[in-house]
């Protein structure tokens, strides 16, 4: 989805384009909630973080709406935010000491399917987890950008900075790495 920043004059004046313009990207803003989450557990392994982070990077957005200038599309924009405040927060955990919360409440019964099945199903969710983290930091984000939203490798190349040709590269060797790391679980996978 292309959203023009506003710089092209129409009937209705400059200030009715901008107007459109501030719509388009509230839509936008909107309809890539999902896929900024998926993206960032892709890169964090957590789905409340990944929420929380989302959340954050859709109202940093939000709050910056005024500097889409329209040259990229709009999704572009909105992951290069979500990109950079992942890395501001990767940033920030490493300069901190590592906390680890005590908790004095028991475990909750475990309500999930049977032990095999659940067992199985935590095996695999591990292996997938495993799997990720062994990628190099380049391949496993650019595999969750196109992964997420299903951004074109042209898209990613802009975000990240880099040439159309790398980004299928390291996403190609992405999957061939996690297909390797997963063959213990490829029958359960293909059905």
């Amino acid at each position: 989805m292309a959203v023009s920043g506003g710089s092209r004059a129409s009937a209705d004046g400059p200030a009715r384009v901008g107007a459109r313009a501030g719509e388009a990207l509230r839509a936008a803003l909107g309809a890539s909630g999902p896929a900024v989450r998926r993206y960032l557990f892709g890169m964090c392994g957590d789905w409340d973080a990944a929420e929380d982070l989302a959340q954050e990077a859709l109202l940093r957005a939000w709050r910056r709406r005024d500097s889409f200038d329209g040259r990229a599309e709009a999704t572009t924009w909105i992951f290069a935010i979500a990109r950079n405040h992942w890395l501001d927060r990767l940033r920030r955990a490493r300069a901190r000491p590592r906390e680890e919360p005590m908790s004095t409440e028991p475990a909750a019964p475990d309500d999930r399917p049977g032990p095999p099945d659940a067992a199985r199903r935590r095996e695999l969710a591990d292996a997938i987890r495993r799997a990720l983290a062994v990628l190099p930091d380049a391949q496993r984000e650019a595999l969750a950008l196109r992964e997420s939203e299903g951004l074109t490798f042209r898209q990613i190349g802009e975000m990240l900075g880099v040439p159309t040709a790398t980004v299928k590269s390291r996403v190609r060797y992405a999957l061939v790495r996690l297909a390797d790391e997963l063959k213990p679980f490829a029958q359960e996978l293909e059905s």
